[in-house]
């Protein structure tokens, strides 16, 4: 309980915890709250992580919007509030169902700490709504910013944007100067998710690239995206691939709950329905003079997870040639499990974002913990080329976002740089680029904390 008569405290020693009091330091510096680890074993690591605090705001401080409020957080609603782009139902692209849940609430979801403050969704909001009807959103009527404000997908003549593969986008200033939007426009709030994919699968994974296609040698990308949600209320950006990527054909596949409950209430003349029939729900080509390149986004409505043992996976058809997840959050929800060791066994190029610094360490140290329980059931029932994928040694580098969200999000306790879309990780990628990172039946045993999931992956994958 906070106590109000006595000003709050910073931790001296990695200035990102925040104490109520001296009192509430010393509590909390053995024992956390909600059974999390004590001050005294993560001080120093804060005090790491801290130091990206400076490229986080500098990221968000281009941006004539981007005001730092006293606590470091950025205030986004209120940008969006600004532009009247705010709500939920009947706001294009940028519809969201509010609260303070990250994500959708789900059974197989860890429980909340009791105690802790929620703000619920929008009672009855859909994620993709608008698919349900057979409305299509043009540039005006999904954006709803002034013009000059807006990233076009359709062009008149003369007005594309360059060849990519004539420029380097290697973030958000170099994206607004090849596209010419002027920094006021707040586009990159909800670019950051189809430009975080290109960052992991052109910087991270190097499954393709701007400058590796050309008109007489094509590339057909298909990419698998698990866990999408706020998402579907803006597949048209995703056309930004298409720009991005010359002479490439992009078939991407979502998957996740909210997928599935989108595709499940589809009805009869509705965009969702076109899942149903193994139709693209979205398809984009590019100008010419961009490369001609196609997006056609598929909607997985079978399953609610990604399910390596589905037999749409087993199709070589529907084999992907990279898996993304963006703010995945790996060892949080159970059914990521199964997606970590599939990829693993067959070498599937498969990269996410989490929020943290911290967070993406804490996934990054899970892998070789769930590979290793796995392990004595993999041997019965894998052999030669599966198992040394999944035995071998690998590094999970982590890397700071350039096209992450601008602004820290509101936090608690402890302000450790905070953003959508913040850090990358690859899991896995090419054998060129892997390093050491051992993974062997010496790993120690799991914490208890972890041992629950790990006994859930059991059920989930490897049957």
């Amino acid at each position: 309980m906070i106590d109000s008569s006595h000003k709050p405290l910073v931790c001296s020693g990695c200035k990102a915890a925040v104490f109520c009091s001296m009192n509430c330091h010393k509590a909390n510096w053995k024992a956390g709250m909600y059974g999390s680890p004590g001050h005294k074993l993560l001080c120093a690591k804060n005090k790491v992580h801290m130091e990206k605090v400076s490229q986080v705001q500098a990221l968000l401080k281009q941006f004539p919007w981007g005001r730092i409020e006293k606590d470091g957080t950025f205030a986004e609603p209120l940008v969006r509030a600004l532009h009247n782009v705010l709500g939920s139902e009947g706001f294009g692209y940028w519809s969201i169902p509010g609260g303070s849940n990250p994500h959708l609430k789900h059974a197989s979801d860890p429980s909340r700490p009791a105690g802790a403050l929620r703000v619920e969704d929008t009672k009855g909001f859909e994620h993709g709504y608008m698919m349900l009807s057979n409305k299509v959103l043009t540039d005006e009527t999904g954006w709803k910013l002034e013009k000059r404000f807006i990233p076009r997908s359709s062009f008149e003549l003369g007005t594309e944007p360059e060849l990519a593969s004539k420029v380097d986008i290697v973030d958000w200033d170099s994206w607004h100067k090849w596209r010419n939007i002027p920094k006021e426009s707040p586009a990159a709030l909800l670019l950051h998710y189809p430009l975080t994919v290109y960052q992991l699968l052109v910087n991270v994974l190097h499954v393709t690239g701007p400058k590796r296609n050309s008109p007489e040698s094509r590339q057909a990308l298909h990419v698998h995206y698990i866990g999408a949600e706020v998402e579907l209320n803006m597949l048209p950006l995703f056309s930004e691939l298409a720009l991005l990527l010359p002479y490439t054909d992009i078939k991407m596949t979502l998957f996740g709950v909210a997928v599935y409950s989108l595709v499940k209430k589809a009805k009869k003349n509705s965009i969702a329905m076109k899942a149903k029939h193994n139709e693209p729900v979205y398809t984009y080509t590019s100008p010419a003079s961009c490369g001609a390149s196609t997006l056609s986004i598929f909607l997985y409505g079978d399953h609610e997870n990604w399910d390596p043992q589905h037999p749409f996976l087993q199709y070589m058809y529907n084999k992907p040639d990279a898996v993304v997840g963006l703010n995945a959050g790996l060892v949080n929800y159970p059914a990521w499990s199964s997606v970590i060791l599939y990829c693993h066994l067959y070498n599937e190029p498969f990269a996410v974002t989490e929020y943290a610094e911290q967070s993406a360490e804490q996934q990054r140290d899970s892998f070789p913990l769930i590979i290793n329980h796995a392990i004595p059931r993999a041997r019965s029932n894998f052999h030669g080329l599966e198992l040394h994928n999944l035995t071998r040694p690998r590094e999970y580098p982590i890397a700071f976002n350039p096209f992450q969200c601008p602004g820290q999000r509101g936090i608690g306790q402890i302000r450790l740089p905070s953003v959508p879309n913040g850090f990358t990780i690859r899991v896995v990628g090419d054998d060129q680029q892997e390093m050491v990172h051992p993974v062997s039946a010496d790993v120690p045993a799991p914490t208890s904390a972890l041992s629950e999931l790990l006994q859930k992956s059991k059920q989930l994958s490897l049957n």
